[in-house]
């Protein structure tokens, strides 16, 4: 009798940890985001920027991911009031409601200064793998997102520059176009960032690091590897699309290049393709800038869950 009870509740453990590996990877983990807050220190910046808040999003993969999901976390960005809300690639998914779809998510992301925005990947595919790489730059799907991006006031950046002025000070955005197409410009979109000044990068996918690190940036804003996503203990991410699997989230510094020292943040992003998550929950990040005398001040962050 006392091994068939010990049997029993063995067999029942191992039935609940079946049950809980098959739903919540599936039901659950794709839709409990983490909300993350970290200082963001910046050398030279103008008094005037002293706390300037930024929203970083990225991958929301509209057409495939819930799309009551992505309202909630429209609406979470904005009721946060930040000054200017960060996309970084990946609007959209191989769907073809994803630019409708996306048009109605557009209108709940408000902030101060806007919102700023670069291309990922699928942002130049066409519904399916078929379309990628060069070849997918020959699309139409990219030029009707980037018309309708416009038309809903965003701000996107396609190997360009933007600032934004506060008291006749300005912190500037950096841009580039997706790499995996083979359109990726640094020298034209750092064209117009004046030297020494308060520079903030945004790149999809962190493999771009080596190739940007010499440019006068001091933090990058990431997206594109989703956290790994799927990540088994032991094993590691089961899918990472990315030849750096060092950088596949979170916080990275290094060495200066030049007069600063260098920061990129990998962000987990809040969408997906395919609606799995484990040990990789979806992402939004925000940061209060600070001005930096000299040696950058400690990042602080601080994270609750939403779902």
């Amino acid at each position: 009798m006392l091994h068939r009870g010990l049997a029993g509740k063995a067999l029942r453990q191992m039935g609940r940890l079946t049950l809980t590996a098959m739903i919540w990877p599936r039901f659950v983990a794709p839709f409990r985001c983490r909300v993350a807050h970290y200082y963001m220190p910046i050398l030279g910046l103008s008094a005037a920027f002293e706390n300037y808040r930024i929203a970083h999003i990225s991958d929301l993969h509209t057409g495939t991911t819930r799309q009551r999901f992505l309202r909630q976390l429209a609406e979470t960005v904005s009721a946060e009031q930040p000054d200017m809300i960060v996309v970084t690639g990946d609007w959209i998914d191989y769907h073809p409601k994803s630019l409708d779809k996306l048009a109605e998510i557009l209108p709940l992301l408000r902030a101060r200064d806007g919102v700023t925005g670069i291309f990922g990947n699928h942002d130049y595919h066409e519904y399916s793998w078929r379309h990628v790489g060069a070849r997918s730059s020959h699309r139409s799907i990219h030029k009707r997102l980037r018309r309708m991006l416009q038309q809903h006031g965003v701000h996107l950046l396609v190997d360009e520059a933007r600032s934004v002025e506060r008291s006749g000070e300005r912190l500037w955005f950096v841009g580039l176009d997706e790499m995996w197409v083979g359109k990726s410009n640094p020298e034209r979109a750092f064209a117009s960032v004046p030297p020494g000044a308060a520079c903030i990068c945004l790149q999809h996918n962190p493999d771009g690091y080596p190739r940007l690190k010499s440019y006068p940036w001091q933090w990058m804003l990431c997206g594109h590897s989703h956290g790994g996503q799927v990540v088994l203990p032991i094993i590691g991410p089961l899918f990472l699309p990315m030849e750096n699997r060092q950088w596949i989230r979170g916080l990275f510094c290094f060495p200066a290049e030049g007069p600063v020292e260098k920061r990129m943040f990998v962000n987990r992003g809040v969408g997906y393709s395919t609606p799995l998550r484990m040990l990789a929950a979806p992402e939004i990040a925000f940061f209060s800038l600070r001005t930096s005398p000299g040696v950058a001040a400690p990042i602080q962050p601080s994270a609750a869950g939403i779902q």
